[in-house]
């Protein structure tokens, strides 16, 4: 037995002929009074019954009912209804535009340097003795001839004493000779063994007050502590180093030029020097001094260049000293055209259509306020002024347009 659409029964028996059933469902067709189903093929009532009661319809007869009841379906269908999706509105935004253009900048090769102090010492005592005061610390400011350092002068102030004693007995004798001598009570050479007793008394007096001197260790200029090595209480040994000092108000960069760049280089000279501790604004320097012999091992020069006064510049900073060797053809933009994510770089350009697009693109120098793009964008395309209110494939409605800025 097979069940078929429409409610249909077909039963089939061993042998040579088939008996066909079949069972209308009351839900899927009704007779019309015309003697016809219903039903979108238009069978006759009177076809169906020939076609289920014939008991010796051969095989193939039962296959072409059951393809015709196949072919005819149940019903009518019902045409799916389509789902209407609203599409999101565009994004649109009002921003000015820059178009690209070549302009001539100026070749240059940054050497890396340095800041130091012109002025810095390494402080130490001449003679041995015990730290007795400790004045100063790291960052204390000090002016020239101010005592920084007292060593334990009990000893030096007894040789001293001893010295000033000896100093006032040999004057004592010079005197009484110079009386005796006047009166032709002594002779010439007694005089003379005299004055020279006196000056040697003198002159051991003068090498212990020097000694003496030595005790107090004082500031050579002005300037600031950047370094002590000692504390109270320890033993200064002649030649050790005891504090360090500078004057944090000359500062210079040390660079090492290549040989080839040397010629782009001459004293006196103007350059701009960028410290990035400081930030992207550079500073106009002053070549001071060219050191005659280079290092005949990498063959570079250094250069010394003056800096000025500076808030927040120190020694130890890391520098780029700029030298010019020419000009050349390139894409400058403004710095607030470039959107930075991560490590990566890139601009919104708006096309014909005036759609934003994000591109990726290579930069290089910046000049002042302006960055050097080496490639991902065209001469004559346009790019959002301010990138960060970029929105990627958002409607530009165009500001102004101006065109990129000229040589800096």
């Amino acid at each position: 037995m097979v069940k078929m659409p429409c409610g249909f029964v077909l039963t089939a028996r061993r042998g040579s002929t088939y008996d066909t059933e079949y069972a209308f469902a009351s839900s899927l067709a009704v007779a019309s009074p015309g003697g016809r189903f219903d039903h979108p093929a238009g069978i006759l009532l009177s076809d169906w019954q020939n076609i289920f009661h014939a008991r010796t319809a051969p095989v193939t007869q039962w296959f072409i009912v059951a393809l015709i009841l196949l072919s005819v379906g149940c019903g009518s269908k019902e045409e799916p209804t389509a789902s209407v999706v609203s599409a999101a509105p565009q994004a649109t935004i009002q921003a000015a535009v820059v178009e690209i253009k070549t302009v001539q900048v100026p070749v240059r090769v940054e050497v890396t340097g340095q800041v130091t102090a012109i002025f810095q010492a390494t402080l130490s005592s001449r003679i041995q003795g015990t730290i007795d005061k400790l004045l100063v610390r790291e960052g204390t400011q000090v002016s020239k001839g101010q005592t920084l350092i007292q060593l334990d002068n009990r000893d030096v102030q007894a040789d001293l004493a001893r010295a000033s004693a000896e100093v006032e007995n040999a004057k004592a004798q010079l005197e009484r000779m110079k009386t005796l001598y006047a009166k032709d009570a002594v002779s010439k050479q007694e005089m003379e063994n005299a004055t020279r007793t006196y000056k040697v008394a003198e002159a051991n007096r003068k090498a212990v007050l020097a000694q003496f001197s030595y005790t107090v260790v004082k500031a050579p200029f002005d300037g600031i502590i950047t370094e002590k090595k000692v504390e109270a209480g320890e033993l200064a040994s002649p030649g050790q180093p005891l504090l360090k000092m500078e004057d944090s108000r000359q500062l210079r960069l040390e660079a090492t030029v290549a040989e080839g760049d040397l010629k782009s280089v001459s004293l006196g000279e103007k350059i701009p020097i960028l410290i990035d501790a400081l930030g992207v604004q550079s500073l106009r320097g002053t070549v001071s001094q060219i050191l005659p012999a280079g290092d005949p091992q990498t063959h570079t020069f250094t250069v010394k260049v003056d800096l000025p006064i500076t808030p927040g510049l120190k020694s130890g900073m890391f520098g780029r000293l700029q030298l010019d060797k020419g000009v050349t053809q390139t894409m400058l933009v403004p710095a607030s055209v470039i959107v930075e994510r991560g490590e990566l770089t890139s601009v919104f350009v708006v096309g014909s259509d005036k759609i934003g697009r994000l591109r990726w693109v290579k930069v290089g120098r910046r000049l002042d306020t302006q960055i050097e793009i080496l490639s991902g964008v065209n001469v004559g395309e346009r790019v959002l002024l301010e990138g960060a209110r970029g929105v990627d494939g958002a409607l530009v409605q165009i500001v102004n347009s101006a065109a990129s800025p000229a040589t800096p």
